[in-house]
């Protein structure tokens, strides 16, 4: 084997005599010993990212199986609605496609994509116009979403915009999975992301799309990502840190 002379130690390369007797093989084993540790880590980090690589990838390989693989039914009418087509998950809900607006339980449903449950209340739908509920008024293309289980309560709202609800502006846009504003059971609201830096009980919340404002039924702060530093109690508080509240609006 015949290496090049940036690969040689300098003494061999001058002719030193404590050099000379090494081999071709002494060298390399010197070479890649000295490097052994830098290697592994190496070879860590990259099975590290095949390994993202390969998750992404059958993560992928399952949404299109979801997606068709599916046993879909077309052209076919139920519940009076009619659906371009229509497929029942193994959990029970259906997920459908209607061909026009529908009012269905009472809720202006507009026409394309739209969920239900397994006994066919609504799960998540999509408003065809301005609808007053909870007595919050929703604008039309607001995305409406129910839980899936009845353990829990309250629903989940995706504006098309940014939108004012009491007295918050909102952060919109982004359709089905846009961002959320969550509501109580009550109608009060119950977290959103600001689209912009907001104070809220006197606490500098952060426009963050990881941390969003959670709220009191009573209308209190319970938690958010602070906008800039804080100080309370004689404590201080550095800007980005997530702080939590009490009902009465100490931080925990």
């Amino acid at each position: 084997m015949v290496f090049p002379e940036y690969f040689l130690p300098a003494a061999l390369i001058k002719g030193h005599p404590a050099y000379r007797k090494h081999s071709e093989n002494t060298i390399l084993y010197n070479y890649l010993s000295s490097y052994k540790n830098s290697i592994y880590k190496w070879l860590v980090h990259m099975n590290k990212r095949t390994k993202n690589i390969l998750f992404f990838i059958q993560l992928m390989l399952l949404v299109l199986c979801f997606y068709s693989c599916k046993d879909w039914e077309y052209n076919i009418e139920k519940n009076g609605i009619h659906f371009k087509k229509i497929s029942q998950s193994k959990g029970g809900t259906n997920t459908g496609y209607m061909t026009e607006n529908h009012t269905i339980q009472g809720f202006p449903c507009e026409k394309g994509w739209i969920h239900f449950r397994k006994n066919w209340n609504l799960l998540s739908f999509q408003l065809s116009k301005d609808f007053i509920y909870k007595n919050e008024t929703l604008p039309a293309h607001t995305w409406i979403h129910f839980p899936y289980h009845d353990t829990l309560t309250g629903h989940v709202c995706s504006f098309p915009y940014d939108y004012k609800v009491q007295g918050y502006l909102c952060g919109g846009s982004g359709g089905y999975k846009g961002t959320h504003t969550g509501l109580y059971n009550s109608g009060k609201l119950r977290s959103f992301f600001p689209p912009e830096d907001v104070i809220v009980d006197g606490i500098p919340c952060d426009a963050s799309l990881l941390a969003n404002v959670k709220l009191y039924e009573n209308g209190r702060i319970k938690s958010c990502k602070l906008a800039e530093h804080y100080r309370v109690d004689g404590k201080n508080y550095k800007k980005g840190t997530t702080v939590q509240f009490d009902n009465n609006g100490k931080i925990k």
